[in-house]
């Protein structure tokens, strides 16, 4: 395992685990569309555990990375992460990208395959091998950025990028359609996230509803460049 995918082992751990340190805090989404919810609870989490460091701006630099502190280094984010919290004038740019494409990345000739391997490789996502539902993996989901309300940052539609091209930003994403277990409390997302032309990794996130706010539970990382 390399060091930065034990960062986002360890920072996912940091979010589901409840201990005596200063703990990140959540942006639950008060929307009453149940998709729009869960794609703003998603993108909150997503943001400091997948997304890298950028959202921070100029505090994404720690002294503890440069020496491996792990402990160190989840107080330090933590902190930031909290400092920034409900500070839009130090907020980055999220960039959503719903329109370029009307299929995600699964939605190639290999569709199946990244299916089957989704089915074979992560026991919990079974429950939802059997549902009609699944292949919505492989379609864009068609949300907007005015659709978002974060914490964290600040979400535009990519048509808008030239125009902020100086400041600084987290990325561009999309996702898939939602594909929600029968008791419509458990979900499953395919997200793509890149940054500029150095940074690109997607992977199929699994969601639970939990005191009204959707958690990742789990995730099966598909590609990372």
């Amino acid at each position: 395992m390399n060091f930065k995918t034990k960062i986002v082992m360890i920072l996912l751990s940091s979010l589901l685990l409840t201990n005596c340190k200063e703990e990140m805090k959540s942006c639950v989404s008060q929307s009453t569309d149940t998709n729009v919810k869960l794609y703003n609870d998603l993108t909150d989490q997503l943001i400091p555990i997948f997304f890298g460091e950028d959202y921070l701006g100029k505090k994404r630099y720690f002294d503890s990375l440069r020496v491996h502190d792990e402990d160190l280094y989840i107080e330090e984010r933590t902190k930031a992460h909290n400092e920034l919290f409900n500070n839009p004038e130090k907020f980055c740019n999220l960039y959503i990208d719903s329109t370029k494409n009307k299929n995600t990345y699964f939605g190639t000739d290999n569709t199946e395959v990244y299916l089957r391997r989704i089915k074979r490789t992560k026991d919990s996502f079974k429950d939802f091998s059997n549902s009609p539902d699944i292949k919505k993996l492989s379609t864009r989901s068609s949300i907007k950025a005015n659709q978002f309300n974060l914490c964290t940052a600040k979400v535009l539609d990519l048509a808008e990028y030239d125009k902020h091209t100086n400041e600084c930003e987290i990325g561009v994403v999309y996702f898939s359609e939602i594909v929600f277990d029968p008791s419509k409390r458990r979900a499953l997302v395919f997200v793509d996230h890149r940054i500029k032309n150095y940074f690109h990794r997607n992977a199929v996130f699994e969601l639970r509803l939990h005191d009204n706010y959707w958690e990742i539970e789990d995730f099966m990382l598909v590609s990372t460049s």
